[in-house]
């Protein structure tokens, strides 16, 4: 037998509150969520790690319209696998780029930390002959 979880389980297990949970079925990120009796919602095992890939996805910048065509894709099932594949594929290449971009300012300020140190340590003279060089004597 399947479990499920209300609401509030959901936002403690996922760490996102109910507004939240309420605010992204509204926006069809997720969907077919189940209804007790009551009309309380009601969310599998399924519906929970849905949200945490829809989490993962959102923090890496995909657009929120993709996100909805992808929960739409995933809703009709087996048939849309390919067009997700190529969606997630063309994500990843986006992050991927986004790494190579942000692993390359890195090393920028590793280098510009590194002068810093070296001016520090006293053996970056000419680094030093240069930052004062270039800074901008202060009013007295």
């Amino acid at each position: 037998m399947e479990k499920y979880y209300s609401m509030k389980e959901v936002a403690q297990i996922t760490g996102l509150s109910e507004h939240t949970l309420r605010f992204y079925e509204k926006q069809q990120l997720i969907l077919n969520i189940k209804r007790d009796s009551n009309n309380y919602r009601l969310y599998s095992d399924f519906d929970i790690q849905w949200i945490q890939f829809l989490t993962k996805v959102k923090s890496t910048n995909m657009p929120l319209k993709d996100i909805q065509k992808y929960a739409e894709l995933m809703a009709k099932g087996n048939s849309t696998l390919a067009e997700r594949e190529e969606m997630l594929l063309k994500h990843k290449q986006r992050i991927a780029e986004q790494i190579s971009t942000l692993s390359d300012i890195l090393i920028q300020i590793d280098n510009k930390l590194l002068r810093y140190q070296r001016i520090r340590e006293g053996i970056g003279q000419k680094d030093l002959e240069i930052y004062n060089s270039l800074t901008i004597p202060q009013d007295s």
